[in-house]
């Protein structure tokens, strides 16, 4: 499911994260030159969506928790992960009810993935040649960082005033000199923000999926996970359908 501003969207799913190619036309994207895949949305074979093998790896997720490196290397050496496959990481967060229920502190207040998380994720995930990850969390990093770059600075703003962003914002992007390629724009984080793992993580997958629901319904272990992405071409994140077939 995709969370929007004010609620789940039954219509669509989680972001599709896919590793875009360095000569993207945007090129907004900081992917360092040893990305494993660089397919863009529209260039993912549907067929090969179908049926994935997937590995469930439980971490905790309470409110505000940061998964730490610790908890995904205990969570893989618990699981079946097998060669080749996609991974589920699984928090007990997501749901709908809670989602409709939290509004916008759905996701500000859920569990988030710290640094060393999104690092000891990538290594596992290259070691064991796996393509695509997908969460229960609501975001990839913590609400801290991602508000830093988001531009809510340490006063988050919910929901953020209208226009947003302001007529004087607008203006300002109009008179900063243009991002290079593979560059993002984005503000000056102080430390108390935290790190950011997700372009470790981009450079090691072939999508991140984030924010699932209802996960915690999965009995199994292992499960084959159908992941029907809404194309966009030349894209590189769309609203996506998942379903989970227990073996």
């Amino acid at each position: 499911m995709r969370r929007t501003a004010y609620k789940i969207d039954e219509e669509s799913g989680s972001p599709f994260m896919t590793v875009w190619a360095p000569n993207a036309p945007y090129g907004s994207m900081p992917f360092a030159d040893d990305g494993i895949f660089t397919e863009r949305l529209d260039e993912v074979r549907l067929e090969s969506l179908v049926l994935r093998p997937t590995v469930i790896l439980d971490v905790p997720g309470t409110e505000r928790y940061e998964i730490t490196g610790e908890d995904i290397q205990r969570a893989v050496e618990k699981a079946d992960y097998r060669e080749g496959d996609d991974v589920l990481v699984r928090t007990g967060w997501g749901s709908k009810s809670r989602a409709f229920e939290m509004g916008p502190s759905y996701v500000l207040d859920g569990p988030g993935w710290s640094y060393d998380a999104c690092v000891e994720m990538s290594e596992a995930m290259r070691a064991h040649k796996s393509a695509i990850l997908m969460t229960h969390a609501p975001l990839i990093m913590t609400a801290r960082y991602q508000g830093w770059s988001w531009s809510a600075g340490a006063e988050q703003l919910v929901p953020r005033p209208k226009p947003w962003p302001s007529i004087e914002a607008s203006e300002r992007l109009l008179d900063s000199p243009e991002p290079g390629p593979n560059q993002v724009r984005r503000p000056t984080l102080p430390p108390e923000a935290g790190k950011g793992g997700y372009k470790e993580l981009l450079n090691s997958t072939l999508a991140i999926c984030k924010c699932l629901v209802e996960a915690s319904e999965i009995r199994a272990n292992r499960v084959r996970m159908i992941i029907l992405p809404l194309v966009v071409r030349n894209g590189g994140a769309a609203p996506c359908r998942f379903i989970a077939v227990e073996e």
